[in-house]
């Protein structure tokens, strides 16, 4: 069986990498370990260490002055991207939150490269599903998504507000988040959360940039930023993670603008090394890739997928808005005591009805394919 996943964009950016590895652990828990999976990503050297085979993605992954010549001749671009997706038996759109933008220049760029990959899919007449995605909010016209993604086979909706866009089509479905499924199957086997303490003592951060929000709603998120790092470091020990480093998306120039210079360390690492109590981060994956490790995880959310996923783990007061948050809320939360072991209970008691939407998603695609 021969399976294209569309979509992929850095492993360079753990969260990314996280939902390719978790796309392609869906594929083979209802296909085999024997199908052929090739990744269709913005960054393919980045998934070297992976054993299937890269595509690199039209436009998205040339070097920058053959991006500008790829994009005058879009459908030239994408020829052999058809050609792929014509010798497939089922396409496979990765999680995420990419098919989105919030101005002109987000805009041409979706219809460029997401947008055209989603449009290259379905006109391949191949069966096609998108994993758990937050689709939206779009800038300006975005028909001709919506009709692409109404269009598809199956498609999981990770928050109420993406589901709400598609309320008379019965293709799209509700579903958690991938990495949130793959934390509730980790928490039924083994329950495998670090050891609560009253109150959190050493405290990781993982910090980002702001999306494309307009001058003052980027100056007050960076004032709360560093109001709550002033506020958490006569309580905790702070420490600092990097979550993504890839072009366009490298947190670590964010942190040096916030004048924190120390050197930092991928999520991964610094869990491991550190050992920390909590951690809070603005990036929804680096709160997932923490809880998934063992370790409670407040999320300080830019997008509506924070709060589907929050909500789906049965922890909505441990999310806040990134736009405009409450540092005092912040520090309520996690220094309440027992907050801690509070939030994993509530974690816990909500996996078995994320078991229960995973074996239903796993269900309709297999129906998929028959």
């Amino acid at each position: 069986m021969n399976i294209v996943i569309l979509h992929a964009y850095s492993a360079s950016n753990s969260g990314d990498g996280l939902l390719v590895d978790l796309a392609i652990e869906v594929i083979q828990r209802n296909f085999g370990l024997k199908c052929n999976i090739t990744v269709v990503a913005s960054d393919p050297e980045s998934f070297n260490s992976l054993p299937q085979p890269k595509f690199p993605a039209p436009i998205m992954a040339a070097k920058p002055l053959k991006r500008i010549l790829d994009a005058v001749f879009v459908n030239r671009s994408y020829a052999p991207l058809s050609k792929l997706l014509e010798k497939a038996d089922l396409i496979v759109g990765v999680g995420g939150g990419y098919m989105r933008s919030k101005t002109n220049v987000e805009r041409l760029k979706l219809n460029l490269g997401h947008g055209k990959q989603l449009e290259t899919g379905i006109k391949s007449n191949v069966p096609i599903i998108y994993l758990p995605q937050s689709i939206g909010p779009f800038h300006g016209n975005h028909e001709d998504i919506i009709k692409n993604y109404s269009a598809a086979n199956a498609v999981f909706a990770r928050d109420d507000r993406s589901k709400q866009i598609f309320s008379t089509v019965n293709t799209v479905h509700r579903s958690p988040d991938l990495a949130v499924q793959a934390l509730a199957k980790k928490v039924l086997a083994n329950h495998a959360f670090i050891e609560s303490k009253s109150t959190p003592e050493t405290i990781c951060l993982v910090l980002r940039k702001p999306p494309a929000w307009d001058d003052k709603k980027k100056a007050k998120y960076k004032e709360n930023l560093q109001e709550m790092i002033k506020k958490l470091s006569p309580k905790s020990k702070i420490i600092y993670a990097v979550q993504s480093s890839v072009r366009g998306n490298n947190d670590e120039l964010f942190y040096k603008e916030l004048g924190i210079t120390e050197p930092l360390l991928p999520l991964k690492e610094t869990l491991s090394k550190f050992n920390p109590d909590l951690v809070i981060s603005v990036r929804l994956h680096g709160a997932i890739e923490s809880l998934i490790s063992g370790f409670p995880a407040f999320h300080i959310s830019y997008e509506r997928k924070g709060f589907g996923a929050y909500e789906d783990m049965g922890v909505s007061d441990w999310v806040v808005n990134g736009a405009n948050f409450d540092t005092n809320h912040v520090i309520k939360t996690i220094f309440k005591p027992g907050a801690l072991q509070e939030f994993k209970d509530k974690v816990i008691s909500s996996c078995k009805n994320i078991e229960k939407q995973t074996l239903k998603m796993d269900e309709i695609i297999k129906g998929i394919v028959r």
